[in-house]
């Protein structure tokens, strides 16, 4: 019997976007930045700030600055609700800009992304010149399955600072979403001179590559990226699958195997081992890999179908068949995927 025993799982790229999404701050200095991280602990600074913020407010509780300082203070200590309670009082107070701008940035990261787009627009009416929030409304129309107008968004941002590499980045990704490569190579392209050392950029010019058959050219933007950033599973991972793709097997296992060592929750990093592992005819490790993938996501329907090629394989064909069923079971749109003999 004839059919294609391992289906390639995808190959990944780095999102960026719920990252920027809440680190992305407005150009005013007292704005959450794209440099700061947000603990779970209060530190002493943050502490100070807060006890001092709020006896200038209980002195003059009508000091909407103060208010959106220690929003962002809040902020910073990963207080979502605090830092909504202070942005919100503050624009009771005034409609400013940088407050709908940093309110909408905590409702992004708690995802409720229907308020962060009003605050958002907000932002951009009352200032149409700071590209922070059409970068950050960009990602969150991208969020909410509006991928065209979040691309126009970010088309703004990049007009406004032109020399941001974030924002070509991030369209990039929104374009390969809808799968336009071309143009998503050519964001990547203006990343990479923007900022020669960003490791996303190589890691997602070398996917738009990929997309398009270009496996020598996507190798060597992984191979960038393997360099700038050694121990990140996923640029061992994108070249292997790019590996595999030429036939290069034994390169695309020395891939999978490092990428596995460095991320060994990821089941997809299984399945596309797996895959590999029956391309050389090794079917018993091969269903070692799917299975472990099964364990790590049991709802991963193509390590089923894949396990199941790999047990028709080696003769257990009632486990072949019951994985096969499992398979049509979670993804009833792709039986065409599943041998005839083993849909009944």
């Amino acid at each position: 019997m004839d059919f294609v025993l391992f289906k390639e799982g995808p190959v990944r790229r780095f999102l960026l976007l719920a990252l920027f999404l809440i680190l992305t701050g407005c150009s005013s200095s007292d704005a959450p930045s794209r440099e700061e991280a947000f603990g779970d602990l209060f530190v002493p600074d943050q502490e100070d700030t807060i006890a001092i913020l709020t006896d200038i407010l209980d002195k003059n509780p009508m000091d909407d600055a103060a208010l959106r300082q220690r929003g962002n203070t809040w902020f910073q200590a990963g207080e979502w609700q605090q830092a909504l309670g202070d942005y919100t009082a503050a624009l009771e107070i005034k409609q400013d800009a940088k407050t709908y701008y940093n309110r909408g940035v905590v409702y992004a990261a708690i995802e409720e992304f229907e308020k962060a787009l009003e605050d958002y627009t907000a932002a951009v009416k009352l200032d149409p010149g700071d590209a922070s929030p059409y970068f950050n409304r960009g990602i969150v129309l991208s969020r909410l399955g509006r991928t065209v107008e979040g691309i126009e968004d970010l088309t703004r941002a990049i007009e406004l600072d032109p020399k941001d590499a974030d924002a070509p980045l991030n369209r990039g990704l929104l374009y390969l979403d809808i799968g336009l490569t071309d143009k998503a190579s050519a964001d990547f392209d203006l990343c990479l001179r923007l900022d020669p050392g960003m490791f996303e950029g190589y890691i997602n010019r070398g996917y738009a590559r990929y997309k398009r058959g270009e496996w020598d050219a996507a190798i060597e933007d992984f191979n960038v990226a393997v360099k700038i950033s050694p121990m990140n599973a996923l640029a061992y991972s994108n070249r292997g699958n790019a590996y595999s793709k030429k036939g290069s097997l034994e390169l695309a296992l020395k891939d999978l195997d490092e990428a596995v060592k460095l991320d060994g929750r990821d089941p997809q990093l299984y399945n596309n081992r797996g895959g590999v592992h029956g391309a050389t005819g090794n079917h018993e490790k091969a269903a070692a890999d799917f299975s472990r993938a099964i364990e790590l996501a049991p709802d991963f329907a193509s390590a089923y179908r894949n396990r199941g090629a790999a047990y028709h394989q080696l003769g257990e064909t009632t486990r072949a068949r019951a994985d096969f069923a499992e398979a049509m079971r979670l993804d009833p749109a792709n039986v065409d995927s599943i041998p005839a003999e083993y849909r009944n």
